[in-house]
């Protein structure tokens, strides 16, 4: 049977107590202190690890949002970009198209204008050709009678001049007037054209004459600044005249 001794078992509990009072005195204290800190530290690290983790998490929805206004700005521009471009490209083809239109109006004008004056220049030599052989005609039948013929043609359209309010004249103030002829006058034909002269002007007449070949036939006067051409050679410059406007 196991027997107890009251005074080991007494100091072992005391043995046991003193040690229990050390250990809880001096190391289960400090290692309670100790851990307790330890929990604070890791509990504030943890605190500070949500708190950057909320933090990031902030920062990573900012930039997500910044990124998602970024890329929507960038579409904008884009789209803003298109639209420019596009507007610039109409602009500059219809600045072609009407550079293109003002260069055919042009093109046109001038091809036109090269035409009229192409035309005008087939005229005019057309009717120098006609007025040029027609002359050389006259020339080759013109004989004493034909001359005549001219003269009395000439005195005809003198009678039928009218000259009133184009001759200045006062009184019995002699008016001075030249005679044009193709060929010389008889004295005869000279006073004729002189007396019907001073009848149409009803003053006397100082007449001058001279000759000038190149009127093939017929006679002009010249009374001041009028000149009344019954030539031969006006004739022709007539018929070329109307030539040239009747091929228009």
């Amino acid at each position: 049977m196991l027997e107890i001794n009251p005074s080991t078992l007494l100091l072992q509990v005391a043995n046991f107590l003193i040690v229990a009072y050390i250990l809880t005195r001096f190391l289960f204290k400090p290692l309670k202190e100790m851990l307790d800190k330890r929990a604070s530290q890791v509990t504030r690290a943890v605190d500070e690890a949500e708190k950057a983790t909320r933090e990031a998490e902030v920062l990573r929805l900012e930039y997500e949002k910044r990124r998602e206004n970024i890329d929507a700005e960038i579409v904008a521009l884009k789209n803003e970009a298109r639209i420019v471009v596009d507007e610039t490209r109409q602009q500059m083809l219809q600045e072609a198209y009407q550079e293109i239109e003002a260069m055919r109006g042009r093109t046109k004008e001038e091809l036109e204008q090269q035409r009229a004056d192409a035309l005008r220049l087939h005229r005019s030599k057309i009717g120098e050709l006609v007025a040029t052989l027609t002359r050389r005609m006259m020339e080759d039948i013109l004989d004493p009678q034909l001359h005549q013929a001219y003269l009395g043609a000439f005195l005809d359209q003198l009678r039928s001049v009218q000259l009133e309010g184009r001759i200045s004249t006062s009184g019995e103030e002699t008016v001075s007037a030249e005679l044009i002829t193709a060929s010389p006058l008889a004295q005869e034909d000279e006073a004729l054209i002189t007396t019907t002269l001073e009848t149409v002007v009803s003053q006397p007449i100082d007449l001058a004459c001279r000759v000038d070949a190149s009127l093939i036939a017929g006679a002009m006067v010249r009374l001041g600044d009028m000149l009344i051409d019954g030539s031969l050679q006006g004739q022709l410059q007539q018929l070329r005249s109307r030539y040239e406007e009747a091929i228009e």
